[in-house]
């Protein structure tokens, strides 16, 4: 997202993490109620996806704010529940730099959602590595990644796999993240969803993950010594999901964002056959 849409995302972030926290009876929102404000917030993305006067209307810069929010009361109120019409109207409130901005942040704020259920779990970190735990075995396992995928198969089905997967081996919220991001069919890659939801959840921790693929598994000592010097690289506090990747024959690749530190014994045996062949 450009800057006015990471603006405006993060207000209405606030305005979620406000009312969320405020106690049943004032806006209606409790613990309770996290999987019903994700399902809102999801209905009115699935609504701009459908209905591109209704998503220009809600983005339109020139229009006055109080008109927009106006608008989002007018066809909600009733519809959804008060804490869900709350962080629609923040979102709605702010500027955003492409329409499709508007729908794009709502479905992370969906996640948010879920994810302050987790929160209040004290699970949040839990979630976060059993989601991307979750993505790799999918990413491995590509019949199960097509079942998921499946545009033909009815969602019934899809949660019913999932549920057999997750239910008693994951957390709650992983379970309702899993059947979202399989429910995604403009995004289709299941894996790549789910990766996405872990690294929201690793910024409510404040946090940047870094991805670490090594040829072995790591003992808990050599991770918080990686964890140190890969935050010192990049100057800021990283969380390490570790994978295990044998192909690369020793040594670690680390991936933050779009950026790699390749360490791996098969980056420098590349390197040497090119040199060989100059």
């Amino acid at each position: 997202m450009e800057g006015a849409s990471r603006h405006g995302l993060a207000a209405a972030r606030a305005t979620l993490d406000q009312v969320m926290a405020t106690p049943v009876g004032v806006t209606g929102a409790s613990a309770a109620d996290a999987a019903r404000v994700a399902a809102d917030l999801r209905s009115v993305a699935a609504l701009l996806g459908r209905e591109p006067t209704v998503r220009r209307a809600f983005t339109d810069p020139g229009a006055p704010v109080a008109a927009r929010t106006d608008l989002a009361a007018r066809l909600f109120a009733g519809q959804l529940a008060p804490a869900s019409l709350t962080i629609v109207q923040a979102a709605v409130s702010a500027r955003w730099s492409r329409q499709t901005d508007l729908r794009f942040a709502l479905l992370e704020l969906s996640v948010e959602a879920l994810l302050v259920e987790a929160e209040r779990d004290g699970a949040l970190e839990e979630v976060e590595d059993e989601l991307f735990r979750f993505g790799r075995i999918l990413g491995q396992n590509s019949q199960l990644a097509l079942a998921l995928t499946d545009p033909a198969a009815p969602t019934e089905l899809k949660n019913g796999l999932l549920a057999r997967l997750l239910s008693g081996r994951a957390h709650p919220v992983t379970l309702k993240l899993a059947e979202q991001a399989a429910a995604d069919r403009v995004h289709g890659d299941v894996e790549r969803r789910l990766a996405d939801f872990s690294r929201i959840a690793a910024a409510r921790r404040d946090r940047v993950v870094a991805v670490v693929r090594s040829a072995v598994p790591l003992s808990d000592e050599v991770v918080t010594r990686l964890g140190a010097a890969v935050s010192r690289y990049f100057g800021r506090q990283i969380q390490l999901q570790v994978d295990l990747d044998p192909t690369l024959l020793g040594g670690v690749v680390v991936q933050v964002g779009d950026e790699v530190v390749d360490g791996s014994v098969l980056r420098r045996l590349v390197a040497a056959r090119r040199a060989m062949l100059r």
